[in-house]
């Protein structure tokens, strides 16, 4: 399952880029477990609000985390969102929302074994 959401190539080319310090790679994980969380909230929020310009900030956050991290579909949709926004329209952006956020949470589980068994 981990393989379907989670491009193993990506996180091994982080890895290489970090010089193979899982200590150093486990931390990047944590700062994105951190700050996705709160990237969901301001799309959601912007959402409420009708801000598109809150939506597309926190959509494109996502999305380049998202990748950078080798969940490359997540960030996929991560992308769409942004590009709702960008047209100026949020219409059906609250159900890719609850997409990505579904997204997010096999994500992070994904990404948590990946991480206690490296």
């Amino acid at each position: 399952m981990t393989d379907s959401i989670i491009d193993r190539s990506v996180l091994d080319s982080l890895l290489d880029s970090f010089g193979g310090d899982m200590e150093f790679f486990g931390e990047m994980l944590d700062t994105f477990f951190d700050d996705s969380p709160r990237q969901l909230e301001a799309a959601r929020a912007g959402l409420a609000a009708g801000d598109v310009d809150a939506v597309r900030r926190a959509a494109h956050s996502l999305k380049s985390n998202c990748a950078n991290f080798g969940a490359l579909a997540l960030s996929a949709q991560c992308g769409e969102l942004e590009m709702l926004a960008k047209s100026g329209s949020l219409e059906g952006g609250a159900g890719l929302l609850a997409q990505i956020v579904a997204g997010y949470e096999q994500a992070h589980a994904a990404l948590e074994a990946i991480k206690a068994g490296s």
